[in-house]
């Protein structure tokens, strides 16, 4: 590949010479002679242009050249086309026309782009032959069944009542995993360690065997504390479907006014709930600012009328874990995430294997209830996921 100039149009070519290899017939090939001289162009565009057949020194020592500069005598070979297609590469520039052209092997296959391998998408329960369990007892009352379906069918060993059994579970929340056992404990240099749960399964555990009890309070749903620093009093939770919570209310918002009532700071709290609480179906003004002095001057400040409703208070979140029979070995229930009591329902993992995972559509009350769970809110429905790792008998 060569270009040629003229007196009305100045060019240069930039070219990677090929030596041929060990073993060709060579053969000379002259380049006839321009009639342009050297001249430099004042458009900082164009290369400088070179006269291919005239030197100062008016010699053909060829490596006396710079390599990009063409020699008035180049050596080919007798399969130079071959020679080209299969390892040249030849870049040109050609000033007048502003184009870069560039070629390849014929041989060649080249990908432009990244390419990126995806992990295949996991099956979700829409996916698969959904099942209902029997119904079962749990907070000594008669639950319904629960919806299920197998991703994948285990070949290993069934797991049975009373079988010391080793699982995964991973909880997702609209399609997003919050909870997992694969990632349970963090190490030092940002390293994680997945910490299996073992458990005997077909027992459920006592807590989950005898009736819930919960305290009512006539009032708006919401529970509140004094921040001595800030001098506010704030949110702290809201009960779920209570008034608090259906008016809008969150955690750390301030409460600037109950009835008229202001300086709220500074009165005992037990003033303070004898101004929220009182007889259902009552009515009481409370004045908030929204996130609180956290939230900066320009927060916004909301008067609400609420009715006093018969809410239950939220009991306190567990420290640990339920303490089940069987576990302490791979998982010791404090470490971990939360585990929720679906995986301890019999019915729910009943007839999978090792190596079998299942997706359990999990109702608020065999997940987390009105406590909720780090991302999951009090009350949500979520997906849960086993996959059976062990089974032994006990």
């Amino acid at each position: 590949m060569f270009a040629s100039s003229s007196s009305s149009a100045s060019a240069s070519v930039l070219a990677l010479r090929a030596r041929p290899p060990r073993g060709a017939t060579a053969r000379s090939t002259t380049f006839p002679r321009a009639t342009t001289t050297r001249s430099r162009h004042t458009n900082t565009d164009d290369f400088e242009a070179f006269d291919a057949t005239k030197d100062d020194d008016d010699t053909d020592d060829d490596d006396a050249r710079p390599a990009f500069f063409p020699s008035r005598t180049t050596t080919t070979t007798s399969s130079r086309r071959e020679f080209l297609n299969r390892a040249s590469v030849v870049v040109a520039f050609v000033s007048t026309s502003k184009a870069f052209e560039m070629s390849f092997p014929r041989s060649a296959s080249a990908t432009i782009g990244f390419q990126k391998e995806l992990k295949p998408r996991r099956a979700s329960l829409n996916d698969l032959t959904v099942h209902t369990s029997p119904t079962f007892q749990f907070r000594g009352e008669e639950h319904a069944g629960v919806q299920y379906g197998d991703a994948r069918i285990g070949n290993g060993k069934e797991i049975k009542a009373g079988s010391l059994t080793t699982i995964h579970f991973d909880v997702k929340l609209r399609g997003l995993t919050v909870l997992s056992t694969r990632t349970a404990r963090t190490l030092g240099g940002n390293r994680t360690v997945s910490e299996p749960m073992q458990f005997l399964y077909g027992k459920l555990p006592t807590e989950f065997s005898k009736p819930l009890k919960r305290k009512t309070v006539n009032g708006i749903g919401a529970e509140v504390r004094i921040d001595p620093e800030l001098g506010e009093l704030y949110v702290v939770k809201v009960s779920p479907d209570g008034p608090a919570e259906k008016a809008g209310f969150k955690a750390n918002d301030e409460i600037l006014e109950i009835d008229g009532t202001k300086d709220l700071a500074n009165l005992p709290i037990q003033e303070i709930g004898a101004l929220l609480i009182g007889p259902v179906d009552t009515t009481v003004d409370v004045t908030v600012k929204k996130g609180g002095t956290r939230a900066g001057p320009d927060a916004p400040v909301e008067k609400y009328t609420l009715t006093r409703e018969a809410t239950a208070i939220v009991p306190k979140k567990r420290t640990a874990n339920v303490d089940v029979e069987g576990g302490g070995g791979l998982f010791n229930g404090e470490t971990g995430p939360a585990i929720p009591p679906v995986v301890y329902v019999p019915v729910a993992l009943e007839g999978m294997k090792v190596g079998g995972r299942r997706i359990i559509k999990t109702p608020a009350d065999l997940g987390y209830a009105d406590q909720g769970e780090g991302e999951i809110p009090p009350g949500s429905e979520i997906i849960v996921e086993v996959e059976v790792l062990d089974v032994k008998d006990a």
